[in-house]
């Protein structure tokens, strides 16, 4: 199973598997010598998923369980089927790779506490193949077998449902994975809820013993139960906050020209730093770009050099779409030096435009949150203060309309 390293937390929409893969794991009995009866079960459970991190799901098992079985009985494996609503985080996850469906398998584990021994049941299930919505949140079925198994004593034994792993692979609309690959996701139960499932009475067969137990101790004893009882559920919680911000930091380059200072553009590297809500469409985020250096010609016909800064002041916003992105925030412009033939004419810290300047940036093609994008915009600026005894002079040359900006973002490795 291929699995992609993922510097974010990055998409889900295994949702639908949770339910199949619980029911297949705790349902460890079928047709019985008794009539089945209806079982429900709800469980809350926390998935930690690419992109869009940890995530609340909240599983209704709902199936058939014998409440009675003999000893020496098999009890045949028989078909299950769950449904169960992924969010709408997960559906703006998916959407946002491009995901046009999700499939997949799971592995879930549950635990039968018989009077002979504690049996660990693992129950593989399969994920049908599910079309994903353009938003909201959608239904997913997943349907499996269940084991047989046969009891050898008789007495009561209980099923109690514990964890579970997927294992998904979203798709594109012509069947390619998209940049997730194939993913695992190890889900845990959420602290103080009730696993328990369902309690079989076990009563003895012809020729089998009474349904007391013996006094002695079997011959083979049984296999050493678990540190906590089994309808103890975890009590570490998730690392994140279920349903909290994703988090996706990008590497930045490119160019920005300043009209009327710069003769060539300014090159930019640095980095983007959001923190996405990815049900509400909307980030925060954090521009950092590293100092700079342009030529710059004053007058037609003055050449020098100056060093450029950029600051990001506040907090800078903005939307985040099936393939777009769109970005608004402040930029404090400094120009702690600038030199005119060799010679500085301004070499002060303090030296910076006036005001800072508001800039509007926004998706160029396709924008894969995945992978990054192209982005453009334009900005203005006021004049210059502290510049020394030649601010009056350089002031002029800095005022200007339409600056623009082109970076690149690629996401961190």
């Amino acid at each position: 199973m291929t699995s992609r390293k993922l510097t974010k937390r990055a998409v889900a929409g295994g949702a639908g598997v949770v339910a199949a893969a619980l029911v297949a794991a705790g349902v460890a009995l079928g047709s019985g010598t008794s009539a089945a009866d209806p079982v429900s079960l709800t469980l809350d459970y926390t998935c930690p998923f690419p992109l869009i991190g940890n995530q609340p799901i909240k599983v209704v098992i709902n199936t058939d369980i014998p409440k009675t079985t003999k000893v020496g009985q098999q009890n045949p494996a028989f078909d299950i089927e769950a449904i169960s609503t992924v969010p709408e985080t997960a559906t703006q996850g998916l959407t946002l790779v491009g995901a046009k469906t999700i499939e997949g398998t799971a592995v879930s584990s549950a635990q039968v506490d018989a009077p002979e021994a504690v049996l660990p049941v693992n129950v593989p299930i399969t994920v049908e193949k599910t079309n994903v919505p353009a938003s909201g949140a959608f239904d997913i079925r997943a349907t499996g077998k269940t084991p047989p198994l046969t009891f050898s004593k008789a007495g009561t034994a209980k099923i109690t449902v514990n964890a579970l792993k997927l294992t998904l692979t979203p798709k594109t609309a012509d069947g390619s994975e998209t940049g997730l690959g194939t993913f695992d996701s190890n889900c845990t139960l959420n602290p103080g809820q009730n696993n328990l499932l369902a309690t079989l009475e076990i009563q003895p067969g012809d020729g089998n013993p009474p349904t007391t137990p013996p006094t002695t101790p079997p011959t083979t004893p049984p296999t050493t139960p678990p540190t906590t009882p089994p309808t103890t559920p975890p009590t570490t919680p998730p690392t994140t906050p279920p349903g909290g911000g994703v988090k996706v930091s990008y590497d930045l380059k490119g160019t920005s020209q300043l009209k009327g200072l710069i003769s060539g553009a300014v090159p930019l590297t640095g980095g983007f730093d959001a923190d996405a809500d990815l049900a509400a469409g909307k980030y925060t985020g954090a521009l950092k770009l590293n100092p700079s250096q342009a030529k710059i010609k004053l007058m037609g016909f003055l050449d020098g050099v100056t060093d450029v800064a950029f600051e990001q002041v506040g907090a800078a916003n903005g939307t985040v779409t099936t393939g777009a992105i769109t970005f608004a925030g402040k930029l404090q412009i400094k120009l702690p030096r600038i030199s005119l033939f060799g010679f500085p004419i301004s070499q002060s810290a303090d030296c910076k435009v006036k005001s800072a300047s508001d800039l509007a940036l926004k998706s160029q093609g396709v924008f894969d949150v995945l992978k990054g994008g192209k982005l453009t915009g334009v900005y203005a600026m006021d004049g210059t203060v502290g510049c020394g005894g030649l601010n009056s002079f350089i002031s002029p040359f800095v005022t200007s309309q339409g600056n623009t900006i082109d970076v690149d973002l690629a996401i961190r490795k």
